[in-house]
């Protein structure tokens, strides 16, 4: 229990000065992953091969886990105590204001807090020196005007040593939970563990700070003027407390957001690691046949059913399945001289979000974001990572030195069901908006000291959603690269909000897409951005710089080496010379 004598001579900044321990804590344990990952493990990768090796790899990726969480744990506790002391010295500056007004009114404060006066009344007892708490019972028939100012002062400074007890109790649980089993192996517990006590603190840290104090719906440009007006203190208790708000947070720096989505990539991946691995064993048999009005059919038995429902067995399965992925990328350095992975989007929710920079874009001269078309969700994204590093290697060996980022983009809803859903605007039109505010981000994160030339990539439906996006609003894009497209729905190339020349297309041959999506609508016409003929970006007419393909079929404009992905590449460098053309 805070008692008055402690609260008035509690110093706050003690706290603040623990809490800037920990912050150092945090900060080295930060920067000992960093070095372990991109140092030790990307040169052991780069220069070594075979089992020693692996072997090795995976105990300093170990290690590096380790690292990660005593970055992410010191980081709550340090949280803690920042709100702990703001708490602490918003309830000592309402006792010293309580004390002073009391003893400006020749009230005397005694040092277990009650108020003393001495009664002026001409009807008073024989002893007129008078005092009150907080928790005097009250005069019901009180005729004493000092006694009233008294009571008044009392329950202030009462306010004040309950607001100091609340802040202890629940702080001081908060921090019991801060605290790790003693080995040498963070497991996925540990990880879905630490969840658990973000979710604690950001109920202790009510006060302090709170999810709505992070701008929701701003422009890019107003979220990074929030974040530079923060204190260093701020912006890092923010992002231990919410790291899903920040990492998604369109317009602050690319390092930010990338430390913020690893915590919550961590820490979810475990936590589903760990529903899982709790689950019982599946059903043994999975199916049972039906009759049919022409055929027996299979039809998922009813013990497998109930099970899968019970545990969302499948959904949890399909989202590792992407996560996996995605580690495997963060895991991957050095490899085939990649660059750094930066995570600048991420949740599970529905389909799944992700959004994956190989190479810092903040810095880039140049950077590519590809948006993946029909069927794309969080399960399926490793083929969409894959493309981006083989875009990356290829623009790389054009770069002349020049620093390249290439992005996948998985956020938006794309269509799930080819045929009822790939016919639908809706997907593009209600994906679009996020896709602007995401380039917005990236130039506005950029520093300048560098080009900032940025290249739009879409692939079939996600065509139709950079479309929608320049035709929507303000697609900030020097360039933009439709492959396998269904319509973009605009008639021509000068609809879109691009540059003008600087629309590029590429249709291989056996690619059945870009005509189905002529008949299904995607398209546009000369007159109005959608309906009518269907012209889409394969014709003519469309007036985008058509390049050559030497891939066959809807699903290889990525192929290594092939004209179609070296095309691309010297678009993204904005070496236009060395696009091949048709014709």
């Amino acid at each position: 229990m805070v008692s008055f004598s402690q609260l008035r001579n509690l110093k706050p900044s003690e706290f603040e000065e623990a809490a800037e321990g920990w912050h150092k804590v945090s900060g080295a344990a930060s920067e000992a992953k960093d070095r372990v990952e991109k140092e030790i493990v990307a040169k052991l990768q780069r220069d070594l091969k075979g089992a020693v090796r692996n072997a090795a790899v995976e105990r300093l990726r170990r290690l590096s886990r380790n690292f990660h969480y005593v970055q992410v744990e010191s980081g709550l506790v340090r949280t803690a105590l920042n709100g702990l002391a703001s708490e602490l010295r918003a309830a000592q500056r309402k006792l010293e204001g309580a004390v002073a007004d009391a003893e400006a009114e020749k009230f005397t404060v005694k040092p277990d807090g009650s108020v003393h006066w001495v009664s002026q009344q001409e009807l008073m007892p024989l002893n007129p020196e008078q005092s009150t708490t907080a928790a005097s019972p009250r005069v019901v028939l009180n005729t004493d005007p000092q006694r009233v100012k008294a009571q008044g002062y009392a329950d202030r400074i009462g306010s004040a040593i309950t607001d100091a007890n609340e802040a202890d109790a629940h702080y001081s649980q908060t921090l019991d939970r801060l605290k790790a089993n003693n080995n040498l192996n963070v497991t996925d517990s540990d990880w879905a563990d630490a969840q658990k006590d973000m979710n604690a603190l950001r109920k202790s840290a009510g006060k302090y700070m709170q999810r709505n104090d992070i701008p929701q719906g701003k422009t890019p440009a107003e979220n990074a003027k929030w974040w530079k007006g923060l204190s260093a203190d701020e912006r890092a208790d923010y992002t231990a407390l919410f790291p899903a708000s920040i990492g998604a947070l369109d317009g602050i720096p690319s390092d930010v957001r990338n430390e913020a989505n690893r915590a919550v990539f961590t820490e979810t991946r475990a936590a589903y690691q760990t529903r899982l691995d709790a689950m019982p064993p599946e059903p043994l048999f999975k199916w049972k046949t039906v009759a049919g009005p022409y055929a027996p059919s299979m039809v998922p038995s009813d013990e497998w059913m109930a099970w899968n429902n019970k545990y969302h067995a499948e959904e949890v399965t399909a989202a590792l399945k992407g996560m996996n992925a995605i580690q495997d990328r963060l895991d991957s350095p050095a490899e085939d001289g990649l660059p750094e992975t930066y995570l600048l989007g991420f949740s599970p929710e529905g389909n799944g979000r992700a959004i994956i920079a190989n190479g810092n874009p903040d810095t880039a001269d140049h950077t590519a974001v590809y948006v993946p078309g029909t069927t794309s969700r969080l399960s399926r994204i490793k083929d969409d990572i894959t493309r981006m590093t083989d875009l990356w290697k290829q623009s790389h060996a054009l770069a002349d030195g020049q620093e390249i980022s290439t992005v996948t983009w998985l956020g938006y809803d794309a269509p799930q069901k080819v045929g009822r859903d790939s016919p639908q605007h809706h997907f593009a039109d209600d994906g679009a908006p996020a896709f602007n505010n995401f380039i917005d981000g990236l130039k506005t994160s950029h520093e300048s000291s560098s080009r900032d030339h940025l290249t739009a990539i879409g692939h079939s439906y996600g065509t139709t959603l950079i479309g929608s996006a320049a035709r929507q609003g303000t697609l900030n894009a020097d360039d933009v690269v439709f492959a396998g497209s269904p319509g973009v729905e605009v008639g021509k190339a000068t609809d879109l909000d691009v540059p003008r020349g600087h629309v590029w297309n590429e249709d291989a041959d056996g690619d059945p897409v870009p005509e189905l999506g002529r008949l299904v609508g995607l398209g546009g016409n000369q007159w109005k951005y959608r309906g009518g003929v269907g012209i889409i970006p394969s014709d003519p007419l469309f007036g985008a710089n058509q390049m050559s393909t030497d891939t066959e079929g809807h699903s290889k404009y990525w192929t290594p080496e092939s004209t179609s992905l070296k095309n691309q590449a010297a678009v993204v460098v904005g070496q236009y010379d060395k696009v091949v053309t048709d014709g």
